[in-house]
């Protein structure tokens, strides 16, 4: 099949969980805090206005299920830790939407977009990778499953090893949002 590049104006960005805690709070990444410069030079060259999507718990967050297979409080609602990194935010260009959502990926899209006729393509970025980006990429193709789906691995965060290595991470995103029907792009950044 072949690859036609979409016009910038009928593309929708979605930077995925860009807050404080994964970059430098509770669940701190170091990789996708490298690549923050990336993002936000992505955020601010878009057309449309971005949607940053963001992780939000509460204080009984050990108490919910994923409390108990990731035991780890993070982006718990109204702590710094909850909020979009100031950077992401300064690079938009148009008012961002944001959206909150209480697990890996949010789900009422269709309200915000209704048939998205005026989007050809949904880029997804954003941090941790196999969790959230993953989740919404799978999500977005549920919702819109004749739309363009695309994620941009330059911009994504990803779970690494004890050495610090993501390679095994990044091959198996790769793979499995492939078999989705998932556009990866920038494979090797």
């Amino acid at each position: 099949m072949i690859q036609t590049e979409t016009p910038k104006e009928r593309q929708q960005e979605i930077c995925v969980d860009g807050q404080v805690d994964f970059v430098t709070g509770a669940l701190p990444n170091p990789n996708f805090e490298k690549k923050l410069n990336y993002v936000a030079n992505r955020i601010h060259n878009a057309v449309r206005p971005v949607v940053f999507t963001k992780d939000k718990h509460y204080k009984n967050y050990l108490e919910t299920l994923e409390g108990q297979n990731l035991p780890f409080p993070h982006c718990i609602e109204g702590t710094p830790g909850f909020e979009i990194v100031k950077e992401l935010l300064h690079a938009c260009t148009k008012t961002p939407i944001i959206v909150e959502k209480e697990t890996f990926g949010y789900t009422d899209w269709k309200e915000i977009f209704g048939l998205a006729e005026d989007i050809d393509e949904f880029v997804i970025y954003g941090t941790v990778n196999p969790i959230c980006p993953f989740a919404q990429a799978v999500i977005m193709r549920a919702c819109y499953p004749n739309k363009k789906v695309t994620m941009d691995f330059a911009g994504c965060g990803f779970m690494a090893d004890e050495n610090g290595d993501e390679t095994k991470c990044r091959e198996a995103v790769k793979y499995i949002l492939k078999m989705q029907q998932i556009d990866v792009i920038n494979e090797d950044k």
